[in-house]
């Protein structure tokens, strides 16, 4: 059975996140989202809006596009 899209953009976001060595509490400091919704989304456990993605990604330093092309 395939994972879910909101679990493989999740295991997406935490791929790239702790490619950049950070921790949850860190990306949420760089981000602005507070850490409990940043494991909700990376558990796929949060159904994430655009703009969430939108701050995800600038945060990250990719695009929108690169967090949902596997999909």
């Amino acid at each position: 059975m395939q994972p879910d899209i909101q679990e493989q953009i999740g295991a997406t976001i935490r791929a790239l996140r702790l490619k950049h060595g950070w921790s949850q509490d860190v990306f949420g400091e760089k981000s602005g989202l507070n850490r409990a919704h940043v494991g909700e989304i990376e558990r796929g456990e949060s159904n994430v809006t655009i703009q969430t993605l939108k701050i995800v990604a600038d945060t990250l330093g990719v695009r929108i596009r690169d967090l949902i092309k596997n999909l």
